[in-house]
C-alpha cells in the first residue's frame, strides 16, 4: 500500500514543482561539453516513459553537468502507470498522524482520511514523507539540518506567454544565471524590487511558452531560517514564498528579453523543502564520502549531482 498526502504522487519533484530530474550525467568539466550519461536502472525507466508521454525535455546545460526538466501533470501519469503495473494499493488523500509500536519495533501506522482515522498494519514501514514524518511519530532518532539550520525553501514557480527562443538568446545555454544577470538582479535591488537571491535558474520546459524558474530565498518576516518541521513556519513559508515568487516575475518581465508578456502560470503546490527532518539510519552519507568519491561493493544507486548548499545570496554548488 502507498499511503499519499495528495492526489498524486511525485513529492517535491510535483508538489514542489522541482521541475528537473537531477544526477542522471556525468559532472566535470570534460563532462560540461556534452551530455554522457551515468545513472540508468529505475531513473531511466522513468524518464523514457516521460519522454514516450512527451512530458520531458532533451539534456539541458547547469554549469558543468546536464539536466532534463518535466512536466508535473506528466510525471503525475507516468506514476499512476507505473503504480498500476506494479499492483500497488493506492491511497490518496490520507496522512499519517501516528504509529503503531510494539515495544521499539514499528506494526503500522494510523491514517486520517476522509471517511476518518484507520490502521494499516505492516511487515514493514518505509518513511518516504522525505521530513522522518514515520521516524518521528515513532519516536526513533533524527537530526535537523546541521545542528538544527536548515537550508532555505524555495517557491519554485513556471512563467508562461514566454517568446522561449528570444529569450534563451539573451540567457545564454547554461541553465544557471551568467554574472550579468547577477548584477542586474543586484542593481534592481537598489531601484524598488526586493530579490534576495542574486543566482537563480531558468530552465526551458517540454510545453511551448512557459519555462520553470528556481529563483526565491525563503527567511521568516524576521529574517530567521523557517524549519519546515512546524506547522507555523511552514504556513509563514509559503505565504512569503508566493509573494517573493512575484517579485523574481516581476523582474523577469521587466528585464529579461522574451519575457513582457509573460505571467505567472503556476507555483508549487506547497513551497519546495530542501531540508527538514532526517533519520538517524544504521549508517550515514556524509559530505566526505562524496567529495572523496567513497564506493561501496555493495552500491546500488549513481548520483553524479554537485553537493548544493542553499544559504545567503548565492547557492553555492561543489
Amino acid at each position: 500500500m502507498l499511503i499519499e498526502r495528495y492526489g498524486f504522487c511525485g513529492g517535491n519533484a510535483v508538489a514542489g514543482l522541482s521541475g528537473t530530474i537531477c544526477g542522471l550525467y556525468y559532472a566535470s568539466d570534460r563532462a560540461a561539453n556534452r551530455p554522457e550519461q551515468a545513472a540508468f536502472g529505475f531513473a531511466e525507466r522513468f524518464r523514457a516513459e516521460m519522454e514516450a508521454a512527451g512530458g520531458i525535455t532533451a539534456p539541458q546545460v547547469y554549469g558543468r553537468t546536464w539536466t532534463v526538466t518535466h512536466d508535473p501533470l506528466s510525471w503525475r501519469e507516468v506514476a499512476d502507470d507505473f503504480l498500476a503495473d506494479a499492483g500497488a494499493h493506492v491511497l490518496f488523500h490520507s496522512i499519517v498522524v501516528a504509529v503503531v509500536m510494539d515495544w521499539d519495533a514499528i506494526q503500522g501506522v494510523v491514517l486520517d482520511t476522509k471517511a476518518g482515522r484507520g490502521v494499516v498494519t505492516a511487515g514493514v514501514v518505509i518513511d518516504a514523507s522525505g521530513d522522518a514524518d514515520v521516524v518521528y511519530r515513532a519516536g526513533l532518532d533524527f537530526i535537523v539540518g546541521e545542528a538544527g539550520s536548515v537550508q532555505n525553501p524555495t517557491m519554485i514557480f513556471r512563467p508562461g506567454g514566454v517568446d522561449v527562443e528570444r529569450y534563451q538568446q539573451f540567457w545564454g545555454p547554461d541553465t544557471i544565471c551568467s554574472p550579468e544577470v547577477s548584477q542586474m538582479l543586484v542593481d534592481a535591488n537598489t531601484r524598488g524590487y526586493d530579490l534576495p537571491r542574486t543566482k537563480i535558474w531558468l530552465f526551458p520546459t517540454p510545453r511551448p511558452g512557459k519555462i520553470l524558474c528556481n529563483a526565491t530565498r525563503l527567511l521568516g518576516r524576521d529574517e530567521r531560517n523557517l524549519y519546515p518541521g512546524d506547522p507555523v513556519d511552514l504556513s509563514e513559508a509559503e505565504i512569503l514564498d508566493r509573494a517573493q515568487a512575484r517579485e523574481y516575475a516581476r523582474f523577469l518581465k521587466d528585464h529579461t528579453p522574451g519575457c513582457a508578456a509573460s505571467f505567472v502560470n503556476d507555483t508549487g503546490v506547497q513551497a519546495g523543502i530542501r531540508q527538514s527532518r532526517s533519520a538517524v539510519g544504521l549508517e550515514r552519507l556524509a559530505n566526505d564520502d562524496v567529495l572523496a568519491r567513497h564506493k561501496r561493493a555493495d552500491g546500488i544507486v549513481r548520483s553524479p549531482w554537485p553537493i548544493e548548499l542553499h544559504a545567503g545570496d548565492r547557492p553555492k554548488l561543489e
